[in-house]
C-alpha cells in the first residue's frame, strides 16, 4: 500500500498483552500484513481495534491540540497577542495553507489514520459461525460471535466517525473503504455519497452490533449509545449546511436522541465540574466516548501550560483565552468553574483579567489536569470529550424543535435539565420555536466551551457571518467560501486536485 509522503506515524493496528480494561492505548503495534496473518482471536481483535484510539490521538499535539485550534475559528476562544501567532489566521477567518500547514496535515494525516485501520479490520475479521451440538456449546459460541460483531462495529464507529470530521473540515474528499487503496491518489467524492453510502450505514450497523455498555465500562470505547449520538449527530449536520435535508432530517436526529433519553438510562452528572476531574474520568457518568489520557502511559493531552496566561506564577504559553465577551455568559457554577478571571503572578501579587499581561480572561475547563503544581508542564492527563449525554438532551430540543415548528415538553425539558445544572438563575420557559431554538442555540455555546464543537454548530446553521462579523466580512461570503478549511498542499499536488474555494 502507498503511503502518504507527508504521514511519518503510518498506519498500523495495534497489538498487545495490556489489559485493555485499565488501558486504553497499546503499548506495541503490528502492522497490517501481521494482523491479516495473526490467527483468529477475539482478544487480539479487541486489542486490535483498541489501536485506532491511538491512531485518533496521535500526540497530544494531535486531535486534542488541532480540534482546540480549529474551534479558534469560532466564537468562544481569542488568540494571545503573542508575536506572529498564526492562529490568528484561523481566529480572523482566514486560514494559511503554508502558515497552518501544521494543523491541516495532522488532521488530514489523523483522520486517514484511522480510517485505514479500521479498513483492515473490518475487511480482515470474519465473523464465526455459530457451531457446537449442546445448547451451552451453541450459546458460547453465540457469545464469542457477538464479541466479534462488537469489536468490527467499533471500528466502523471509528470510521464513520473519522469521515464525519473529515467531510465537515475540507467538504469533497475521497471515498475508501479497502486498506489496499492508496488515499492520496483517489478521486473527491461529493459529501453526500460520503454521508449516504459510508457513514449512515456504517453508524446503522455500529448502533446495532455495539453492546449498551461499552468494551471498556467507560467512554474510553463506544457503547450503542455512543453511536447513537454520533448518529443524530450526523443526521443534524446533514439537515443543515451543505446538504440542507431540512426538517426530514432533524426529524430523524430527533428521534434517534429521543430513543438515547427514553432507553439508555443515562443522566447528567449532577454536579458540572465534576465531568473534568481527573479522579473521575473513569466513573460512568455522562461522557459516552471520549479521549482518556495519561502522561505516565505516553498518551498526554495539550492542557497544561496551554490554558495558562503568560503572567501566571509558572508562566504559561497562552495558546488560548477565552473571549472577553464572556460577560454574556450567564451566571452560575458552570461559568465559574469554566473560567479564571484572576490568578497569582510570579511577583507574589494576585491579577484580575481585565489588568493581566494580555488582557483575556482564561479558561479553566481542563485545569484539574495538571500533574503537581498548575500550569507545571506542557502536557497532562485528562479526558478529551467527544460526546456527552448533554449533547443529546441539546440536539433533541434542537431538532426536535425545527423538524416540527413546535416545543413539547420533553424539549423543554431537556434546556431547563441543562440550566438547572449550570446553576443559572432563570430557566428558559418560551414555547415560541423561534425565541427557543436562539436559547437551545446559546446554550449549546455555553455548554461545550471549548469542546470543539462550535465551529461545526455556527457552519451547519450558517452562523458564522452572525457570531464573527467582527472577523468576517462580506466579502468572504462568496459561497460561504471560508466554511471549509484547505485541503493540505502535498494532498493536493499528489491528487491535482483544486483546492477549496477562497484557497
Amino acid at each position: 500500500m502507498k503511503k502518504l509522503a507527508y504521514i511519518t506515524l503510518g498506519c498500523c493496528i495495534a497489538l498487545t498483552t495490556a489489559c485493555v480494561d485499565l488501558d486504553q492505548y497499546p503499548k506495541s503495534f503490528i502492522t497490517e500484513e501481521e494482523y491479516n496473518g495473526i490467527e483468529q482471536d477475539i482478544s487480539k481483535v479487541e486489542l486490535a481495534a483498541t489501536g485506532l484510539y491511538k491512531n485518533l490521538w496521535n500526540g497530544n499535539y494531535g486531535f486534542c491540540c488541532r480540534m482546540m485550534r480549529i474551534d479558534c475559528a469560532a466564537d468562544q476562544m481569542v488568540s494571545s497577542p503573542k508575536p506572529n501567532n498564526v492562529l490568528d489566521y484561523i481566529i480572523q477567518l482566514n486560514p494559511s495553507i503554508s502558515s497552518n500547514t501544521a494543523d491541516w496535515d495532522t488532521s488530514w494525516a489523523n483522520f486517514w489514520n484511522v480510517i485505514t485501520g479500521a479498513n483492515t479490520l473490518i475487511a480482515g475479521t470474519p465473523i464465526p459461525e455459530i457451531s457446537g451440538t449442546t445448547a451451552a456449546e451453541k450459546e458460547a459460541s453465540e457469545k464469542t460471535a457477538k464479541r466479534y460483531k462488537a469489536v468490527v462495529a467499533e471500528a466502523r464507529f471509528m470510521r464513520a466517525l473519522s469521515y464525519f470530521y473529515l467531510v465537515r473540515m475540507y467538504g469533497d474528499i475521497p471515498y475508501v473503504t479497502n486498506s489496499s487503496e492508496a488515499i492520496e491518489y483517489q478521486p473527491r467524492t461529493a459529501v453526500a455519497d460520503i454521508y449516504n453510502k459510508i457513514i449512515v450505514p456504517d453508524l446503522i450497523e455500529a448502533c446495532a452490533s455495539l453492546p449498551t455498555v461499552s468494551r471498556s465500562g467507560f467512554s474510553s470505547t463506544p457503547s450503542q449509545w455512543a453511536a447513537k449520538a454520533l448518529l443524530s449527530d450526523v443526521y443534524m449536520t446533514m439537515a443543515g449546511w451543505p446538504l440542507k435535508l431540512g426538517k426530514e432530517y432533524y426529524a430523524k436526529a430527533a428521534e434517534v436522541s429521543l430513543d438515547i433519553i427514553e432507553h439508555s438510562g443515562l443522566s447528567l452528572t449532577p454536579v458540572y465540574g465534576d465531568l473534568w476531574k481527573e479522579a473521575k474520568k473513569e466513573e460512568a457518568n455522562e461522557h459516552l466516548f471520549a479521549i482518556h489520557n495519561s502522561v505516565a502511559n505516553k498518551v498526554a493531552s495539550q492542557y497544561g501550560k496551554s490554558f495558562y496566561p503568560r503572567d501566571y506564577v509558572k508562566a504559561g504559553w497562552a495558546d488560548y483565552y477565552a473571549n472577553p465577551d464572556m460577560a454574556t455568559y450567564p451566571e452560575g457554577a458552570r461559568k465559574e468553574f469554566n473560567y479564571m478571571t484572576e490568578w497569582p503572578t510570579a511577583t507574589g501579587t494576585t491579577v484580575k483579567w481585565q489588568d493581566s499581561q494580555d488582557g483575556y480572561p482564561c479558561i479553566a475547563k481542563y485545569q484539574d489536569y495538571n500533574q503537581g503544581v498548575a500550569g507545571n508542564s506542557a502536557q497532562s492527563n485528562g479526558i478529551t470529550p467527544i460526546y456527552r449525554y448533554a449533547d443529546v438532551l441539546l440536539r433533541y430540543a434542537e431538532a426536535s424543535n425545527l423538524a416540527t415548528g413546535n416545543v413539547n415538553a420533553t424539549a423543554l425539558k431537556c434546556l431547563q435539565d441543562i440550566q438547572t445544572r449550570a446553576g443559572v438563575s432563570t430557566l428558559t420557559t418560551t414555547t415560541n420555536s423561534e425565541e427557543f431554538d436562539k436559547a437551545v442555540f446559546a446554550e449549546r455555546g455555553y455548554e461545550f466551551l471549548a469542546e470543539y464543537k462550535r465551529w461545526f454548530d455556527l457552519v451547519r446553521r450558517e452562523k458564522v457571518s452572525e457570531f464573527k462579523s467582527k472577523y468576517y466580512p462580506s466579502s468572504l461570503m462568496k459561497a460561504n467560501s471560508h466554511y471549509y478549511f484547505p485541503i493540505p498542499s502535498t494532498q493536493i499536488k499528489l491528487a491535482g486536485w483544486t483546492n477549496n474555494a477562497g484557497y
